[in-house]
């Protein structure tokens, strides 16, 4: 397969609601980008392989219902955004395989959230999950109903030790949107069966305020257009940034993925908001 072109945006579709949401977000973003944009969808969903006679019964009509899906979308997204640059790619490829190996040249790659389980908790699904988790270019996972959010609504960032290549990816987004950014850190005590003196919560906050001013400030020195605020909060990572996103119009933070044999291929943190925002949620490789 061949990558999407360089500097373009990528998203990834299918029939669901919530592939239809990651759509209208790709489009308007790629217009706020003046980027190419293009919308995949693969025709093998399979999990596992069928013998060979079945592959070859089945391959040429799963083409033809993808490519049909595909012209119309892109016919109907054309009609509303005629200066945008609309291409579409069919994928032999698993969906998550084929979006990773085509986002290769992008800038972004946009996927779409499930609704609500009957404990009101969200689905991820296992696409956008593996695309979060192995996508070399940042992921934006974009629920099926949005929270509305006014174009210049807040960019809020997560801002882990040395880690900046969020923060970078944000002030760049913002400065796109004419937007504010806010740029979050959280603490707490190792030992959460220790009470804190009030002078030792002093310390620690200005601290931490502290080093957070100090990343913000080196990549602030590339946009100094953005107006910028920081919080430093008592708080789980998750807890803190899904506060302080109340009102802002996209929630950035780095993928902190585990090398680890067993376990979540995200972080704890990437996780956890994933499936608690009602924002879309970028994802950044680090």
């Amino acid at each position: 397969m061949t990558t999407a072109p360089s500097g373009s945006v990528v998203v990834g579709v299918d029939q669901s609601a919530g592939a239809r949401a990651a759509l209208e977000w790709a489009a308007a973003e790629a217009q706020r980008r003046a980027a190419a944009l293009r919308i995949a969808c693969s025709w093998n969903s399979l999990d596992h392989e069928l013998p060979e006679d079945y592959q070859q019964l089945m391959q040429e009509p799963a083409q033809q219902a993808t490519a049909g899906f595909l012209s119309e979308t892109a016919t109907e997204l054309r009609a509303r955004y005629p200066d945008l640059d609309i291409g579409t790619v069919t994928m032999a490829e698993t969906p998550a395989e084929g979006l990773i190996a085509l986002a290769g040249a992008a800038d972004l790659l946009v996927v779409g959230r499930r609704g609500l389980n009957t404990l009101l908790t969200v689905l991820l699904g296992s696409v956008s999950q593996q695309v979060v988790a192995h996508s070399p270019v940042p992921v934006v996972v974009v629920p099926e109903t949005p929270a509305p959010a006014a174009p210049e609504a807040p960019v809020v960032v997560g801002v882990a030790r040395e880690v900046t290549e969020p923060l970078a990816f944000a002030f760049a987004e913002a400065e796109l949107r004419g937007a504010p950014l806010i740029a979050v850190r959280s603490w707490a005590l190792a030992n959460p069966y220790v009470v804190a003196s009030p002078e030792a919560v002093t310390e620690i906050e200005a601290d931490e305020d502290r080093e957070l001013r100090s990343l913000v400030d080196v990549v602030h020195r590339r946009h100094p257009s953005v107006e910028v605020g920081t919080r430093v909060e008592f708080a789980t990572a998750e807890a803190a940034l899904i506060e302080a996103a109340k009102g802002a119009g996209l929630v950035v933070l780095g993928r902190h993925r585990r090398h680890m044999r067993y376990g979540l291929p995200l972080g704890r943190v990437p996780h956890r908001v994933l499936h608690l925002s009602d924002l879309p949620v970028v994802v950044v490789p680090n």
